[in-house]
């Protein structure tokens, strides 16, 4: 069995030792249960930035998109770098280099101490929020006008697509058969927002 590449990016303030404990239990899982998988280190965050300029070179996009089987992401962020290129590059860079449109969160309590609705338990709450990633503002269309003048202009345009619409959809509905789930929520802003959210 070949061994499975797995990109290690340890990212800002405590990403790196959040990712530092998941790079240990990932060594421990290894080596009991024979795992064939390689952490490849990356050296991308602000430190690196602030050094050399360097935010996501393309030799190593390309290589996690031909190469790699998961990204290990730690928090990006350093006030350091106040218009956060490198995060922006990065972030952005992993989602629409590899075209990550589903941004899939799962939500579990842990404890019943920690449900703060009244009569409820942790097994009431467990389900998963899938949000649209490549599109909407994420798309970053507008542009500014007068910068730092009091006459400042700052558009950013929603972009919704009927494939980016349907392929979300698609993924929420298809993760509840595969597990069980007898009910699909969508949140949307159509009131509001009828133009782009009417299509969802």
């Amino acid at each position: 069995m070949s061994s499975k590449l797995i990109a290690v990016i340890p990212g800002d303030g405590i990403g790196p030792e959040v990712i530092a404990q998941a790079v240990r239990l990932l060594e421990l899982l290894r080596e009991r249960h024979k795992l064939p998988i390689d952490l490849w280190h990356l050296d991308l965050g602000a430190d690196r930035y602030l050094r050399d300029g360097t935010t996501f070179p393309k030799d190593i996009s390309e290589r996690i998109r031909n190469e790699a089987g998961a990204v290990l992401l730690g928090a990006l962020g350093d006030p350091r770098v106040p218009g956060l290129e490198h995060a922006r590059d990065i972030l952005f860079g992993l989602r629409f280099g590899l075209d990550l449109y589903a941004n899939f969160r799962p939500v579990k309590s842990l404890s019943d101490r920690l449900v703060p609705l009244k009569g409820r338990t942790k097994k009431d709450v467990d389900f998963v929020v899938f949000r649209e990633n490549t599109e909407g503002i994420y798309v970053n269309m507008g542009g500014q006008f007068k910068r730092g003048t009091p006459d400042e202009i700052a558009i950013n345009e929603d972009v919704n697509t009927r494939k980016g619409v349907e392929r979300l959809i698609v993924a929420g509905f298809e993760y509840a058969k595969r597990h069980g789930k007898k009910t699909v929520h969508m949140a949307d802003k159509s009131n509001a927002m009828r133009l782009a959210h009417e299509l969802w």
